[in-house]
């Protein structure tokens, strides 16, 4: 007998071979562009990525994510799990990342700050902050391990999703969602407060969750030839360009959503769909396909990674006077994504349940 670690990404693959069986295959694109938008992540997260590249893909990367979360849930997800069952296994896979990444990150920023440059910035606030700001899963509040915002979004998300479909086809989600999403990014960041578990981000992420969920529909119109879907990109990729000049920049956890809100839901669609056709371009590549498998891991270690080098470069004599750059940006992304290769064999050998793995026995 052995026991392997099952991972929430596998557990949704499997879903998507059952609905295959009945006749719909799982569209390669998803994870492809699960892939591009997860680098897309952790390239902006690093310092010295141009001011330019991060205008451009904050303008979408975020509600990117919802909209394919809702494409995979609506056409690839088992149609015979309960609303019970479904909250169960969305806490495995997202509250359980969420917490030990989260105590993970606690751990490091209790051992060094009061190094350096972080003694400036951190040394004032008690030890207990991260704790509570773990509880209330407050975005702006959770500066240990900042990424970790969107997996309290993605579950309140999900299940909010789940109960409106109960009641209301996916058409009228969508519909509901955008309007309530337009006034809701209108009046509330006006109000200076934020709501725990990602709720005051709510109206916002099930917006693009519910159009995702129709993208099953509209998936197939898309492009599907490899030139059309290279020119695609590229016009697409301009259109967002100037959409994002225009607007200035979005921070979905911040609440921040540029100078037009209607520029915002623009660029994002738009944006996601120049994503989506890319992804049509890189789906056979296995690295690609890989990375898309592993987004969670990817989400949850990156900014460690990124914590960890910044102090080795800082020990080793940092920059000087002079600030990281485009060079460095690369080359942290490469390494956080390269060192997700062994963390990913250590914690499914050993701690499945830290990428929201069931263990199997066989």
């Amino acid at each position: 007998m052995s026991a392997v670690g099952r991972p929430a990404s596998s557990a949704v693959h499997d879903a998507g071979a059952r609905v295959a069986a009945g006749g719909r295959a799982r569209d390669p694109r998803i994870d492809a562009a699960k892939a591009i938008a997860i680098l897309l992540v952790v390239f902006c997260h690093a310092k010295g990525v141009p001011h330019g590249m991060t205008l451009f893909a904050y303008s979408f990367h975020v509600p990117l994510f919802f909209l394919v979360s809702g494409w995979l849930a609506a056409g690839y997800a088992s149609r015979t799990t309960s609303l019970s069952q479904t909250m169960t296994k969305q806490v495995r896979s997202l509250l359980l990342p969420y917490v030990t990444f989260y105590l993970l990150g606690y751990a490091y920023w209790l051992l060094t700050r009061n190094i350096g440059e972080k003694a400036a910035r951190w040394g004032s606030h008690p030890w207990w902050e991260p704790i509570v700001s773990l509880l209330t899963g407050i975005g702006p509040d959770l500066y240990v391990q900042p990424p970790l915002w969107f997996l309290p979004v993605m579950l309140v998300t999900v299940i909010g999703y789940m109960l409106l479909r109960r009641v209301l086809p996916p058409l009228a989600i969508a519909a509901v969602a955008l309007v309530a999403a337009w006034f809701w990014m209108n009046w509330f960041p006006a109000q200076g407060v934020r709501l725990f578990f990602g709720l005051d981000v709510l109206p916002v992420s099930l917006c693009f969750y519910a159009l995702g969920a129709l993208l099953i529909h509209v998936s197939p119109r898309l492009p599907t030839s490899l030139p059309v879907s290279a020119l695609a990109t590229v016009v697409l990729a301009l259109a967002v360009a100037w959409l994002a000049q225009i607007n200035g920049r979005i921070d979905v956890n911040m609440l921040q959503f540029g100078r037009s809100h209607a520029v915002f839901l623009l660029s994002a669609v738009l944006g996601s769909l120049m994503v989506i056709c890319a992804a049509r371009l890189v789906q056979g590549w296995a690295w690609i396909q890989w990375i898309g498998r592993n987004t969670l891991l990817i989400l949850c270690t990156h900014m460690l990674v990124f914590f960890v080098l910044s102090g080795v470069a800082a020990v080793a004599g940092g920059f000087g006077s002079a600030r990281p750059g485009l060079g460095w940006a690369i080359f942290v992304t490469l390494f956080a994504l390269a060192a997700c290769v062994p963390m990913r064999w250590f914690l499914m050998r050993f701690a499945p349940w830290t990428l929201g793995a069931r263990t199997v026995t066989s």
